[in-house]
């Protein structure tokens, strides 16, 4: 006599509940005389067509895949799911934790956007639209999570300051662009960014203004879009750069389409004059001649740079040229007494024929 086998899943645990075989792995159901011609013939012979009742099996599978999200075990909970699919290819709730699997088992090299914006709908055609807030939610809080995370990513700086750092004794003159060619962080992290962003464009702007958890998550993201575009430009400031003009016009196209459909009294979300690419700032020549950014002489060259040079053409190419090259000559002669002395020697005239000028040494604020 053969062991009993279910036929569906090949388990041979099956016991006897309430009159009939259960298999204990699929749920599938065995009644009394189909298991002893199983045991002694191998086969159950049937006639005509036959419905299989997976709905146990199904349940079961849901609670398992359920269980996985909630232990944050994305790599099962997209393989229960799946498991449901191959049964029930239009079972919404699969599709919906099919969607919060990919979330799990993003990296910074792959967010898994694609896979998520696809289960998601899947979810809210399956469900008849009844799953449309909760995946709509899902595809918000992934996009605020994921900005976030990659802003953390560009703020971690150390181990590119030291890349800049050796450039600059390697390639004294054009280190900010060594440095910028080989920051593989930024470069991930710029083309994952216009996915991220599209899973707001999922959002329909209708549950924006109508729905208060919808309005109160896109005001978020608005947020955090600007904290991320401070913290590339930051990143480019590590190595004496800046993102240009038509990239901050494009991450202000991209905040406005963001912000679409918030309520008008929505005013803690941020405007567009929050997204800039100030450079950090430096004088950095006369910084390391006279120890401080904050001092008299300092004071009068910004001035002269902010209301003299950057009121001609030729002057503002000064500057970005100023600003090109001056990080990588005061990060690699900057400490010496040599670059000291003598550059203390020239500025000390220079900021006195200034001053006799009219420019100000008192307390300044860069016009910038």
């Amino acid at each position: 006599m053969k062991a009993l086998t279910c036929e569906m899943c090949g388990s041979t645990n099956l016991v006897k509940e309430g009159g009939v075989f259960v298999c204990q792995s699929c749920g599938t159901k065995y009644s009394v005389e189909e298991a002893k011609k199983m045991m002694g013939e191998g086969t159950v012979e049937v006639k005509g067509t036959v419905k299989v009742d997976k709905s146990d099996e199904l349940t079961n599978l849901i609670q398992l895949a359920n269980d996985a999200i909630d232990s944050v075990n994305g790599v099962e909970a997209y393989s229960y799911a799946n498991r449901v699919l191959e049964i029930a290819p239009s079972n919404a709730e699969a599709w919906l934790i099919k969607m919060k699997a990919s979330g799990l088992l993003a990296t910074l090299g792959d967010m898994k956007v694609v896979d998520i914006i696809n289960a998601g709908k899947k979810a809210i055609e399956f469900s008849g639209k009844k799953m449309e807030k909760e995946v709509y939610a899902f595809y918000l809080y992934t996009c605020l999570n994921d900005l976030q995370f990659c802003m953390t990513q560009l703020q971690d700086t150390q181990a590119i300051k030291e890349i800049f750092d050796a450039n600059c004794q390697l390639h004294p003159f054009n280190a900010s662009e060594k440095t910028v060619q080989c920051d593989s962080i930024l470069d991930i992290v710029l083309n994952q960014i216009d996915l991220i962003v599209s899973l707001r464009a999922e959002v329909p702007n209708n549950f924006v203004s109508n729905d208060g958890d919808i309005t109160h998550l896109v005001g978020e993201v608005a947020k955090q879009w600007v904290y991320y575009t401070n913290a590339v430009n930051d990143r480019f400031n590590v190595y004496g750069m800046k993102i240009n003009d038509e990239t901050v016009n494009k991450y202000r196209i991209i905040l406005a389409n963001i912000k679409e459909g918030l309520p008008e009294e929505k005013h803690d979300v941020p405007g567009e004059e929050a997204i800039d690419n100030p450079s950090n700032g430096a004088c950095y020549v006369a910084t390391a001649v006279y120890g401080s950014y904050d001092c008299p002489e300092v004071w009068t060259l910004r001035r002269f740079r902010d209301y003299t040079l950057d009121n001609t053409w030729y002057g503002r190419l000064f500057i970005k040229g100023y600003y090109a090259t001056s990080p990588s000559l005061v990060r690699c002669f900057g400490k010496t007494n040599l670059f000291k002395l003598l550059g203390r020697r020239f500025l000390d005239r220079f900021v006195i024929k200034l001053n006799n000028k009219g420019i100000e040494n008192t307390p300044y604020k860069d016009k910038y």
